[in-house]
């Protein structure tokens, strides 16, 4: 390369370098909370019916494996998934009911039957059928009636239902609070959830939620990868990605219980 050309390609780079710094937004001040909170829920995530690829790593505190399989779901309606572990053999299916959760077990050919609030008894937080959609998809659980204060937090924009003095104060106190503080981590520019968190001090009960790999898909930004990590009774950590996502194609859900198989009471 001839020093001209260093010279202009060295310009070029230092005229970019100003650019993207001129260009870039530095966010001092959070909207008000119930503007953001419009924000978000007009960017959810919105389908009629869902189907992709899922591969994923689940690890708690006995056991840990990875998995591939389908999911398809209708907009609060069903959730169904067929779970193998890379080996091409079916582990289970699971249906989620906006009132049970059913779950067949292939390889011990058993089938389970739930309701969520035996769900939320083992996992020692508050689950049901909105919540599960919302966490699956990238969109915000179902708590935002509620008061909320914003602020700047690494130049995202941050929705928490409790003050950042208050917080502060619960986690250096002895007398905490049986109170869940629900946040949401927010991008500014499209009003993405990249994080959700719920937190009970008195319990030490966390669950975290980050979502990455943004993909549009329909026109909308669909987080393809989360990591979700609950701390309570038990820890659990579930990684999960989804592939050859289709939206608003109808699907058919197939959930039969073998008569051979063992249904415990």
């Amino acid at each position: 390369m001839s020093r001209l050309s260093l010279l202009i390609a060295l310009i070029m780079v230092l005229a970019s370098c100003r650019t993207s710094k001129v260009n870039q937004v530095i966010y001092k001040k959070a909207p008000k909370s119930q503007h953001l909170i419009k924000e978000v829920v007009a960017s959810e995530f919105h389908y009629d019916w869902l189907s992709a690829k899922i591969s994923g790593k689940y690890k708690d505190d006995s056991q840990s494996f990875s998995f591939k399989g389908n999911i398809k779901a209708r907009k609060d309606s069903i959730i169904w998934m067929s779970i193998s572990p890379g080996l091409g053999l079916e582990l289970g299916r699971v249906l989620l009911k906006t009132d049970s959760i059913h779950f067949l077990n292939r390889f011990e050919k058993v089938y389970y039957k739930v309701s969520y609030s035996e769900l939320s008894k083992t996992f020692d937080s508050a689950l049901s059928f909105q919540a599960i959609q919302a966490i699956l998809f990238g969109n915000a659980l179902p708590f935002l009636d509620q008061k909320y204060y914003t602020r700047v937090i690494d130049q995202f924009f941050l929705l928490s239902s409790a003050q950042e003095k208050q917080v502060k104060k619960w986690a250096k106190s002895r007398r905490k609070p049986n109170t869940e503080v629900h946040s949401i981590v927010v991008e500014p520019m499209n009003s993405k959830i990249h994080q959700q968190q719920i937190q009970n001090y008195f319990s030490e009960r966390r669950l975290d939620i980050n979502y990455d790999d943004f993909e549009i898909h329909n026109s909308q930004y669909f987080a393809e990868s989360m990591q979700i990590n609950l701390l309570a009774s038990k820890e659990m950590n579930l990684r999960l990605s989804y592939s050859k996502v289709q939206i608003n194609k109808p699907q058919k859900v197939s959930f039969k219980v073998p008569t051979s198989y063992e249904v415990p009471e």
